[in-house]
Order: C-alpha cells, then sequence, then structure tokens
C-alpha cells in the first residue's frame, strides 16, 4: 500500500469514528427523561398545601362551666362573655350546652344573684337533642355595681320517661375587682363529673315525668 493510500484509509477510519460517537451521543440524549415529569413531581407538595386543613373546634376558646351538686343528667356546659362588663351596661354571655345523650328536649333556666338581672334569654328549650350536637342559648344581662357574680344555669334533659337536671355555674367579673375576687380556676371533677370543689349553686335534681 503506497504513503498516500494508506493517509486515505486513516482519514476513513477517523470519519467513521466520528460518526459512530455521534450517533451515540444523540442516542443518550433520546434516552434522557422528559422535563415534564419532574416539573409535574416538583408540583405535587404545592398542591398538597392548598387542600384545606380540618375546621378548628368552634368551642376551643370558651370556658368551662363548673357543675355543682349531683351530677345526673348528660349534659356539658360551655361558656363565653363577649366584652368585658361594666356596671349598667348590657353584656352578652354565650352558653353552649354539649349533650352526651339524646333526648326528646333540653330546658335551660338562667338564675341571677341579687345585684346582677337578666334582660334577655333567662330561658330557652331545643327540641330533638342529638348527643354530640351543640345548642347555643346567648342571654343578656346586666349588673347594678362592679364585682364578681355567679349565674346559675340548670340544664333539663327529658325524654318520655323521665328528666334529668345538671346545674352548673358561671361567673362573671364586672368592672374592676382585686385579684383575690377573681373567678379560681375550674376545680377537677371525679369520675362520675361531680365537682370536687364546687362553687356555690343550687343542686341538681330529679323530676319524674
Amino acid at each position: 500500500m503506497t504513503q498516500h493510500s494508506s493517509r486515505r484509509f486513516r482519514q476513513r477510519i477517523l470519519a467513521v469514528a466520528s460518526l459512530t460517537a455521534l450517533l451515540a451521543a444523540c442516542g443518550r440524549g433520546d434516552d434522557q427523561p422528559s422535563p415534564e415529569p419532574a416539573r409535574k413531581a416538583a408540583e405535587k407538595p404545592a398542591a398538597a398545601a392548598k387542600a384545606p386543613a380540618k375546621a378548628d373546634d368552634p368551642d376551643s376558646g370558651l370556658a368551662t362551666a363548673v357543675a355543682t351538686g349531683k351530677t345526673s343528667a348528660g349534659v356539658d356546659l360551655k361558656y363565653d362573655v363577649a366584652a368585658k362588663p361594666e356596671p349598667g351596661q348590657d353584656f352578652q354571655i354565650e352558653l353552649v350546652f354539649l349533650p352526651r345523650v339524646a333526648a326528646d328536649a333540653l330546658e335551660v333556666e338562667v338564675t341571677p344573684i341579687p345585684g346582677i338581672a337578666i334582660v334577655s334569654g333567662a330561658t330557652a328549650r331545643f327540641e330533638n337533642v342529638a348527643a354530640g350536637e351543640r345548642y347555643a342559648a346567648p342571654l343578656v344581662a346586666r349588673a347594678e355595681g362592679q364585682g364578681l357574680y355567679y349565674l346559675g344555669v340548670v340544664a333539663r334533659m327529658a325524654t318520655k320517661v323521665q328528666t334529668e337536671a345538671r346545674t352548673f355555674s358561671v361567673p362573671v367579673v364586672v368592672g374592676t375587682v382585686a385579684a383575690s375576687q377573681k373567678p379560681a380556676p375550674a376545680p377537677a371533677q371525679d369520675a362520675s363529673g361531680q365537682a370536687i370543689e364546687s362553687l356555690p349553686a343550687e343542686e341538681s335534681d330529679r323530676e319524674s315525668r
């Protein structure tokens, strides 16, 4: 083979090798995953973050009323004072009853102590009461002067067989009072739900029907 032929042969080999390498590079480019799935995967966490969260407990900000006397009816009470009460001014108290058992009716009666009057909402009645539901009974009160007052609340759960009652004590601070007069934290309750240390209020009773 002449020197010229040998040079041309080497040039052909280099050209074939270059073409092979180019085709291999193109093949690897075709095998690369499309960026579209990766982009969609990246979007998934953002979509999950937009999912609505569970609704908060509407009664989480309410205080739990202290049950007084002997526990009977299967109902609990939470309350909230809408604004800081001032002497001689009407203020609203939200009472929320939480039955633990079903009943034909839930009857509510609020009794104040001297010095505070119930303007409206002293009584309420709910029919076809279901366990686990909430029953709101707002009332409006007015105090003559500043101080610590207590409202006695009686909740009666009535069925065709009998009527069971449970009483609660709801403290209300009107105006500015000394720290020693402010309501103490709710006392612990025993297994039956009766307060170990209770505030003064009428005792529960059971009325045959």
